[in-house]
């Protein structure tokens, strides 16, 4: 679903466009599918809802932080 978002953008807008806009994802994200969701290509961070009240939060952080280091 990413990939076809930031194809779209690329047909139908520019290249410079869908090169610079954010995906976030909004779905369920939490300790236990972050790193999956993490190494999608196209998906640029999360939208992260009752698991920021948790500690497993931790490891959501981290698995951002993974990607944006890779």
């Amino acid at each position: 679903v990413h990939f076809e978002l930031r194809k779209w953008l690329h047909d139908n807008v520019s290249s410079e466009v869908a090169a610079s806009t954010r995906i976030i994802y909004g779905g369920s994200v939490n300790g236990a599918n972050c790193k999956e969701l993490a190494g999608q290509p196209d998906l640029d961070g999360f939208l992260v809802g009752g698991a920021s009240l948790k500690p497993e939060f931790v490891n959501i952080i981290k698995s951002a932080a993974v990607k944006k280091s890779a």
